[in-house]
Parts: C-alpha cells; structure tokens; sequence
C-alpha cells in the first residue's frame, strides 16, 4: 500500500544536499533499472519542495488503513512513519 507513496516521496528527498537520483530510489524499491521509475514518477523531478527525510503521517491514511491503523499503533507507530538515511 506504501510502494507508490514511498517512491513519491522519496523522489522529493534530498541526498547529501542534492536531489534523489531516479536509479537510487529504483534501488530502494528494488528494481533492476531505472526505466519504470522514470515512466511513472518522472514528473516529480520538477518538485521544488526537497526534504531531507521521509515522513508519512499515518493518520491522513485513516480511511483507507481502518483497523490497520490501531495494528500499527499497537507495533509502536504514532503519529509518524519516518525514515532517514
């Protein structure tokens, strides 16, 4: 459910100061080229917004998550999923 939303937003993070690459973020994902990711999300390299980490902010999720949503929270997940390097 987070695929799409994590490669969204990680092409918007910024790596030691400079934009993602398209072929790191295809790495994350674990894909074995570029292509796909260039295909789908190319669009997002014209984003002026750059952040330094990821965060996903789980209750704007509520509807589509349901009961999931009180599973994550019972793992430990607050009000935010965020990654770093």
């Amino acid at each position: 459910m987070f695929r799409h939303t994590y490669c969204a937003t990680r092409l918007q993070t910024l790596d030691a100061g400079a934009p993602v690459s398209t072929y790191t973020v295809a790495r994350e994902m674990g894909h074995g080229g570029e292509s796909m990711v260039r295909r789908v999300y190319g669009h997002l390299g014209q984003v002026r917004h750059r952040s330094e980490a990821v965060e996903y902010r789980v209750e704007q999720h509520v509807a589509k998550l349901g009961t999931r949503l009180e599973g994550l929270r019972a793992l430990g997940f607050g009000t935010t999923i965020g990654t770093t390097a």
